[in-house]
Formats: structure tokens, C-alpha cells, sequence
């Protein structure tokens, strides 16, 4: 088949006029990252028939760093004075567990050469949520925008090299990180210098269609899979699927910052009629994409920087987005963010934002400001976020109502955000790489058909997900004591509340007295069906992800270099059986689990402490319910969230 290859400059050129030069005595290991083939052209997409493996990658929060020192002092953010205890001493491949320091190069290099070696050729579309550039931390070598954008430059061709070059057509979808701005989280709107900026650096992964859109506010969508719905020609896990014009896959990636409450150059989302504000701009732009991709049956992801939570975003922005959200849930399979350094999973609630409506500052009063980004990794402020997202996930209605007074979950009402943990290391460096359905593969039996039903409109209202009898709702399970929660010291009337009441009836939302009404919060159609692939196991579906870290960073060297190794996965033991490399290479597993042929009865594993069959809506929910339940699951969970980090 021809291919039209339009050929452009290297982006690594750019780094070889830079200022910016690793200060390393010429280590070859701590020079910026290259493989032989540095190409970047900007290749058209094939036509297809294309190969779906079945498999993306979520890297965020890389935050390079070309003035970092190994055995530099922690004090200077790793950049100089060689310390005379061993414990102030920056490492070589990065400093873990730290507030003061950033990516070496070293770091940086590794991670892009496991990729290129490991992952490259077995994933659909790489998702990058930002941060390409180091913190303002020291005050003797401050950044400088100049900086900024030679170091997005570089780690842009960097993932370029790895993915997107004249041997590998991987999408790639990026987001803009509060960091990646001068001074750090201050955005005005667009078109400005910024957007132009970045517009050119990403010349290769912005859609030449999506220009205009991205130098107005750096946001924009990119479809990833088109036009690739058809007949299986080849078993799993590799599939070429015909081209067909129904059904496929977005991306929308949001410029957060004009969300994000530590913007002082923006408005806050403000509803009003004729508004130029940034962020209420995006969020009529995001509805528009929305409601274009479901006309056309497509799937999309909702990707940024900074998560939608109340302690983040203004007030007006949260509740916009939670009812795009909501409104959009047969949609959106999936909302992926970045910029906590944590791991961890919250959703959005319809009950949340009725208080919302009727009092937006409650927000702020709801989620407290604990969730926003911090450098600190003290005990305290880490248990103050394990602390709140436990008390909401024992604050979940049960799957069915047990009385006349408990009304059951109703599933249209949530929308779960995912938010990966940092290559950084402030705590360890980890990627994420999830595994999706291209068919009907499932865990169980890895069954490979086609998806008629998928194309069906609504579901009927006895056409509950099959997996909803399987709920582990129950108590009599091998849960220790409840954990005594400590009194609500919220004002009154700000404490979430989590019953569904439906009135039948018509109400006037235009009426002052109905305001408040939970049936006003959603003054336009929303759509949420059983059938979605957020919903229920299917095509396009989320089934699972692996977290991958390097876990002895303290302990290596030059010469003895750490390894990606695996933290946990979310899917059954079972999955691993018969042993493929799907959904995880075999030689890559722990060795405990490598090419097993059955699962000894009662057997267990560390590595596979949920047993999740998918990632629908109901499973993360269900797993929540688990995580407030049992306290040795939920140690578990807070020591994924820090990637290692001790609890006290």
C-alpha cells in the first residue's frame, strides 16, 4: 500500500541549539534520550485495515529536569553542593519519597528506552496527560518560559522517537500541565503566545482540523480509532479489523487551567449569557464535541492535567463538567487525569452537584482543599486524603435497597474518574497501561465476536447488567472491625447525601421554590444506558490496567540501573490463564505468576488484589464499597496510592 509520508524538521534539532545542557560531566547516561530512529515525521494515518491490540498507555507528570545533579544536595532541588550525609544525597536515577527534586535525564531515558523496547509496538494510542517541565523550586536557578518550551520540545520528540516516527503510527494525546506555564498555573485565554507555542510543538499529535479550536485554548479532539468496526480476520489478542464508517474512538483532551481555581487569570466558568471566559467556553465546546460524537455512535475518553474535583476547580467549572459528565455517561467510556502524583479513583455524583446548584461554595465546603496538589509527603496530609476517600466510599448506597427506607444506587448518577500516579518520583516513578475491548474478550474466556448490540439506542428497563446479581454488597465476608469515623465537623447541611428521589411528576424549573430541585439540576436530555461500554463489558469497554513502577530507586546505581517491575493489576488471577502475553507479557509478570497452566485452589496473590472483571461504572463502584468495608484491602489501596509509601 502507498504511503504519503510528509517529512518535517526533527523536533531533536531544537535540542541541540537549546541553552539548556544536563550539568553531569558529560555522563553519557544522563544526556537527553535518543534511539536510532529520531524521525518524526508527520505521517498520514493509514486508512486501515489496522491492527488493534487492545492495549493503551497512560503516562503523565514527567517533569524533566536538566539541572539535576546526582549527589547533589536535596536542598538545592538536587542542582549543586555535594552534601556530606548520605541520606541528603540525590540519587542517580532520581530521588524518591522527596518534595525538593525533579526527573533527571537518567530517569527520563529509562523509562522512554523500557517503553520503546517493552510497549511500543503493542499499543492502540498513548495517553499523556503533562507536566513536561520541572517545578519552580529553586530560587537560584528560576525557569524561565524559554525553558519551558525547549523542554516540552524535547520530551515531545523524546515520545515521538518512542511511538509516533517513520516505523511506528501510535496516536498520541497530550494535555497542557499547570507546569508547563510561566509562571506556573497562570493561563490566559487564547489565541495568546502560549498556544501558538505549544500548537507548534505539537504540530505532530494536534489534528491539523483541531488548529484553530487548540490556539484558542489549548483543548482539542482526536479521533484514534476510525473507521475500524468490522469482521474479525485473526484470533486474539492481535485483531485486523476491516474498515467501516459506524463506530469508533475518541479522545478529548481539556486544557484544565481554565478550570483550575489556582488560575487567577480566568473567571471561574461563569454562566452568563455572552460570557468570554475561557473555561465556560471550553466547557460549550466540550458539550458541542459530545453531542457530535454520540450522533455518530462514537466512544470517547476525556482526558486533562488537573482532576475535576471541588477542591480543584471553581465551583461553576466542577459543576459543569460533573453534568457534561453525567449528561454524556453512554459516551464517555472513561475520564483519565493527572497531577497528584497519587493513584486513586473518585467519581462524580448527580446528589453532589444538586448541592452544587443550590449553594455552589458547598463544593469547596464538600472536598476540602486536601485534594489539591501538594509536594508535601507527611504522614498527615497523606492520611487526610486516604481519610476522605474512604468516608466517601462508606457513603455509597447499597446495590439494592434491604428496606422500605434505603433507596438503592441508580448507576446513571456516577461518573468515575481515574488519576494515575507520576513518572516523577515523588514518590516512586509508575505508568499505567490499560487493556480495553476489541471485541467481546473477556477476562474469563477471552472470547473474540463481534458486537452487534452495541449499535441498539437505549436499553430496556429490564435489561439490567447480568453482573449486577454478583454484587459483593454483603457483610458476611472476612472483614475485620469497622473503622470508627471521626465526627463530621463540616457545616450543617454540607454533608453529602446519597438517596435518589424521582418524582414523577413535572416540575417548573424556572420556579425560584424549584431551584433546588434534583430534578432541575440537568436542565438539558441526559443519556445513560446499561448497554454502554462504561456500563457493561463490551466493545471498547475498559477492562483492566496494569501499574508498573520502579521499586528499588534507593538501591541502584550507575551500573546496577533500576527495573520496571509490576505493582498490581486489576484483573482476576484468573486472566492469566492460559498463559498469553494478554493482558500482560508473560515475561514481564512476577514470577510467581508466570505461565501458570491452572490456579491451585484458594490461591491468592498480592499482585492481584482486586479482581476486577472490567472496568465498568459498577465495578469501580463495587470496589469502593469493598475499600470502605475492609480495612486490610484499603491499607492496600492507600499503599498503591503512594506507590510504596508507609502509612503511619
Amino acid at each position: 500500500m502507498l504511503q504519503l509520508l510528509i517529512l518535517v524538521p526533527s523536533a531533536l534539532s531544537l535540542v541541540a541549539a537549546s541553552p539548556l545542557q544536563p550539568r553531569t560531566g558529560g555522563d553519557a547516561l544522563q544526556a537527553p534520550f535518543s534511539i536510532e530512529d529520531r524521525s518524526t515525521a508527520a505521517a498520514t494515518e493509514l486508512a486501515s485495515p489496522k491492527k488493534l491490540h487492545g492495549q493503551f498507555l497512560h503516562i503523565t507528570d514527567i517533569h524533566p529536569d536538566p539541572w539535576y545533579v546526582p549527589k547533589g544536595r536535596l536542598s538545592t532541588s538536587c542542582h549543586r553542593k555535594k552534601p556530606r550525609r548520605e541520606r541528603e544525597k540525590a540519587g542517580f536515577w532520581g530521588t524518591p519519597y522527596t518534595e525538593s527534586c525533579d526527573s533527571p535525564d537518567s530517569l527520563v531515558n529509562l523509562t522512554m528506552n523500557w517503553l520503546d523496547e517493552e510497549w511500543a509496538d503493542k499499543l492502540d494510542f498513548v495517553i499523556w496527560t503533562g507536566d513536561s517541565a520541572r517545578h519552580d523550586i529553586d530560587h537560584e536557578i528560576p525557569r524561565t518560559a524559554e525553558e519551558i518550551f525547549t523542554l516540552n520540545r524535547r520530551t515531545t520528540a523524546q515520545m515521538e522517537s518512542v511511538f509516533h516516527n517513520s516505523k511506528r503510527k501510535v496516536p498520541i494525546v497530550v494535555s497542557l500541565g499547570n507546569n508547563d506555564m510561566y509562571p506556573h498555573n497562570i493561563m490566559y485565554p487564547g489565541p495568546n503566545e502560549v498556544t501558538h507555542e505549544y500548537a507548534d510543538i505539537w504540530k505532530n499529535i494536534v489534528p491539523f482540523d483541531e488548529t484553530s479550536v487548540f490556539l484558542r485554548g489549548a483543548y482539542y479532539a482526536k479521533e484514534i480509532i476510525p473507521n475500524q468496526l468490522g469482521k474479525t480476520v485473526q484470533c486474539q489478542p492481535l485483531i485486523l479489523l476491516k474498515a467501516d464508517n459506524r463506530h469508533h474512538v475518541a479522545v478529548i483532551s481539556l486544557n484544565t487551567l481554565y478550570f483550575y481555581d489556582s488560575n487567577k487569570a480566568v473567571d471561574g466558568c461563569p454562566e452568563k449569557k455572552g460570557t468570554d471566559d475561557p473555561g465556560r467556553l471550553q466547557l460549550n465546546w466540550l458539550e458541542v464535541q459530545l453531542r457530535q460524537f454520540r450522533k455518530r455512535k462514537m466512544q470517547v475518553w476525556i482526558i486533562g492535567h488537573v482532576p475535576p474535583t471541588m477542591g480543584n476547580y471553581y465551583p461553576e467549572c466542577y459543576l459543569g463538567y460533573g453534568q457534561l459528565a453525567l449528561r454524556f455517561q453512554d459516551t464517555i467510556v472513561g475520564h483519565i487525569f493527572g497531577h497528584m502524583n497519587v493513584d486513586h479513583f473518585f467519581w462524580i455524583d448527580a446528589h453532589e452537584l444538586h448541592h452544587g446548584v443550590s449553594d455552589p461554595s458547598l463544593l469547596s465546603q464538600l472536598w476540602d482543599k486536601i485534594t489539591s496538589f501538594s509536594w508535601s509527603t507527611t504522614a498527615k496530609k497523606r492520611y487526610s486524603l486516604a481519610k476522605t476517600l474512604r468516608k466517601d466510599f462508606r457513603s455509597l448506597p447499597p446495590h439494592r435497597s434491604k428496606d422500605n427506607e434505603t433507596e438503592a444506587i441508580n448507576y446513571d448518577d456516577y461518573a468515575v474518574v481515574n488519576v494515575g500516579p507520576a513518572i516523577v518520583p515523588a514518590y516512586l516513578p509508575s505508568v499505567r497501561v490499560f487493556t480495553y475491548n476489541v471485541t467481546h474478550w473477556t477476562p474469563s474466556n477471552g472470547v473474540v465476536g463481534e458486537d452487534e448490540e452495541l449499535f441498539k439506542e437505549e436499553a430496556s428497563p429490564e435489561d439490567e447488567d447480568e453482573d449486577e446479581d454478583d454484587d459483593d454488597d454483603d457483610d458476611d465476608d472476612d472483614d475485620e472491625e469497622d473503622v470508627e469515623s471521626e465526627p463530621d465537623k463540616k457545616k450543617k447541611g454540607s454533608k453529602r447525601h446519597h438517596g435518589h428521589r424521582h418524582d414523577p411528576d413535572k416540575i417548573d424549573c424556572t420556579l425560584k421554590k424549584n431551584r433546588d430541585r434534583e430534578e432541575c439540576i440537568f436542565k438539558k436530555p441526559r443519556h445513560a444506558s446499561k448497554r454502554s461500554p462504561s456500563r457493561r463489558n463490551r466493545l471498547w469497554t475498559p477492562l483492566g490496567y496494569t501499574q508498573w513502577y520502579l521499586p528499588d530507586l534507593d538501591n541502584s546505581n550507575k551500573s546496577h540501573p533500576p527495573r520496571f517491575e509490576v505493582e498490581y493489576m486489576t484483573y482476576p488471577l484468573s486472566s492469566l490463564v492460559p498463559a498469553t502475553d494478554y493482558p500482560v507479557p508473560q515475561r514481564l509478570l512476577p514470577d510467581p505468576l508466570k505461565n501458570m497452566s491452572s490456579i491451585p485452589k484458594d490461591m491468592t496473590s498480592r499482585y492481584t488484589p482486586y479482581e476486577l472483571k472490567d472496568l465498568t461504572i459498577s465495578s469501580w463502584i463495587k470496589l469502593a464499597r469493598r475499600l470502605g468495608r475492609k480495612k486490610k484491602l484499603f491499607r492496600r489501596f492507600v499503599s498503591f496510592m503512594y506507590l510504596g509509601g508507609e502509612e503511619d
